[in-house]
């Protein structure tokens, strides 16, 4: 069976022969899918339609009353987004990137790829952290990213990475430093390298104003864990997952 047999994509094609693609997927600190989110909504870009699948989780948000499929395809000019409010098992991640690729190939030429995430680290700042599928895209992100000796990048994260090197796409990962469970700064920080790579002036105000209202109560929380009986989680070592 192949990943067009499981997963299904209901969605105008691409306007643009040549295109960027941008993916946001839940994760650490939820960062992927806030930047790429927040980056749709700024800019204006046009729904094309959304991705199904029987590898996803069963369930649908509503924003402001109206639901909304958990996968979306958006563009503007030759950027197109892939944003997802659900996270994808590992087990998935395979089948759903090569189904989405398969469908935007099918369409239009994919000329680079770029995957924001988070990345868990036990420090207190939001640094950016690269890896790239060919040296000349790893020497761009030098720039904006830190490259690190060791960096383990899972789930569709790593699987859109893998498929993207597999069929010879060149694509980077932007792996923001996060430590909490919802973490706007750290995707306004992707959200800057991003678009100091493409030239972009990205606002990113609104998502500040949001970290400086979801942290406290994050904080809080933790502490509230903390005087508790549950054993916390901890992260040791050189080398982080994003």
């Amino acid at each position: 069976m192949s990943s067009s047999d499981i997963v299904r994509i209901a969605a105008n094609a691409p306007s643009a022969r040549d295109i960027v693609l941008v993916a946001g997927f839940p994760g650490s600190g939820l960062v992927g899918s806030i930047a790429v989110n927040y980056l749709t909504d700024k800019f204006g870009f046009t729904y094309l339609g959304c991705v199904s699948s029987p590898l996803l989780p069963v369930t649908s948000a509503a924003v402001n009353g109206l639901a909304r499929p958990s996968i979306r395809v958006y563009e503007k000019g030759n950027l197109v987004a892939l944003v997802s409010d659900v996270p994808v098992q590992d087990e998935a991640a395979y089948d759903i990137s090569c189904g989405v690729l398969d469908w935007i190939l099918e369409r239009s030429r994919i000329t680079e790829i770029a995957v924001i995430g988070g990345v868990v680290t036990g420090g207190t700042g939001e640094r950016v952290f690269g890896a790239a599928t060919t040296p000349e895209i790893l020497e761009k992100l030098k720039a904006v990213a830190e490259i690190l000796p060791a960096l383990n990048i899972t789930g569709i994260t790593g699987g859109i990475l893998n498929e993207a090197a597999f069929r010879n796409i060149p694509a980077y990962g932007l792996l923001i430093e996060t430590n909490f469970d919802v973490d706007p700064r750290a995707s306004a920080a992707g959200l800057t390298a991003l678009g100091t790579l493409y030239s972009l002036t990205i606002d990113t105000e609104e998502l500040i104003k949001q970290a400086d209202t979801v942290e406290p109560m994050l904080l809080q929380l933790a502490e509230d864990v903390k005087n508790s009986d549950m054993v916390p989680i901890t992260y040791e070592g050189d080398i982080m997952f994003g």
